[in-house]
C-alpha cells in the first residue's frame, strides 16, 4: 500500500474505494473541531498533514483566513487540501 499510496492523491484513493467518503468526512470534522499541527490518519496506513497542506496552499490559506467565512466554506477548503493531497 505505501508504493500506491506515495502515487496517488487522497482523491484518486477515493475513486479507487480505498478511502471512503465516510472516512473523508470524519477527517474534516474532526479537524474542524481541533485544528492541529501534525499527522492525521485517514484510514489504516494512509495519512496527511493537513494543516501543513493547507498552509502550501496561498489560495486555500487566505480563504480559511477571511473574516466571516462559514463553516461550510472552511469545510470545502479543507476538503479540497486534503483530496489534492498525496499521503504517506
Amino acid at each position: 500500500m505505501t508504493g500506491m499510496a506515495d502515487r496517488l492523491t487522497i482523491g484518486e484513493l477515493l475513486t479507487l474505494r480505498i478511502v471512503t467518503p465516510h472516512e473523508l468526512q470524519a477527517v474534516i470534522d474532526s479537524f474542524l473541531a481541533n485544528p492541529q499541527p501534525g499527522w492525521w490518519e485517514i484510514t489504516d496506513g494512509i495519512s496527511i498533514d493537513i494543516l501543513t497542506a493547507v498552509n502550501a496552499h496561498p489560495h486555500v490559506r487566505a480563504w480559511m483566513s477571511q473574516a466571516g467565512a462559514t463553516l461550510a466554506a472552511h469545510e470545502l477548503a479543507i476538503r479540497t487540501v486534503i483530496l489534492s493531497a498525496k499521503p504517506v
